[in-house]
């Protein structure tokens, strides 16, 4: 996982949003997957772990999970009782709570229990973080959005230029909305956008048919700067 430098513009920005919405549970979803929301998650809570906050990442994302060494195996848990808090992973920034050894999903679906949960975890962590599974990817294996609808008092919504299309946000956006989930923040990425060259290529390559002689000419030229094809 690549985590985001502390001092960007653009961490610092959610950052104050969370700080301007006074939240605590803030969930952190991405549409279909591999936009980057696991890496945002991680670090804003890494950079708010810096500035002396206690934060707990709890991984409810099946398809793409924390990946770390652990230095014991945690025993199976559930949020129905205190197992949750006893099988917390601690590590000298932020610590973690995995959905890998989750012992039942069925409790997780019921949203008052979850919140329960939530409440008790609050008493010792100044923020929570839930990295969910996408939003339009739904299997029996994930938690249900419309669980979230009692404890998150944030959402941050990741989506990825050049990834995902307008009718993918809209349908997300509404599967929201339609499980209770309010407070929804838009995070758009870059990770996935073609740089800016290859973009340019692209669409000389398309006219070519009608101005050969100029696109062969402008061709040559772009593909010399070799600083248009960095990665954003």
């Amino acid at each position: 996982m690549k985590l985001i430098p502390a001092q960007y513009q653009e961490l610092e920005a959610v950052c104050n949003e969370i700080d301007n919405s006074k939240a605590r549970c803030i969930c952190f979803i991405s549409l279909t997957g591999n936009e980057g929301s696991t890496s945002l998650c991680a670090s804003v809570a890494q950079r708010l772990s810096l500035q002396a906050a206690k934060v707990l990442i709890i991984d409810l994302n099946p398809l793409n999970p924390f990946k770390f060494d652990e230095p014991k195996t945690p025993e199976s848990w559930c949020f129905s009782d205190i197992s949750c808090q006893l099988n917390i992973i601690n590590t000298e920034q932020v610590d973690l709570l995995t959905m890998a050894h989750l012992k039942e999903l069925e409790s997780v679906k019921n949203k008052s229990v979850l919140n329960d949960a939530i409440e008790r975890i609050k008493q010792e962590y100044d923020y929570i973080f839930l990295d969910m599974s996408p939003a339009l990817k739904c299997n029996r294996g994930n938690v249900p959005l419309h669980a979230l609808s009692l404890c998150t008092e944030l959402t941050f919504l990741t989506v990825s230029l050049g990834y995902n299309d307008e009718e993918a946000l809209c349908h997300g956006m509404a599967n929201l909305e339609h499980a209770g989930v309010n407070n929804v923040k838009i995070v758009v990425a870059q990770h996935q956008f073609a740089p800016l060259g290859s973009r340019i290529v692209k669409t000389l390559k398309a006219l070519q048919p009608k101005w050969p002689k100029l696109t062969e000419y402008l061709l040559n030229k772009v593909i010399k700067q070799r600083w248009l094809f960095l990665p954003y």
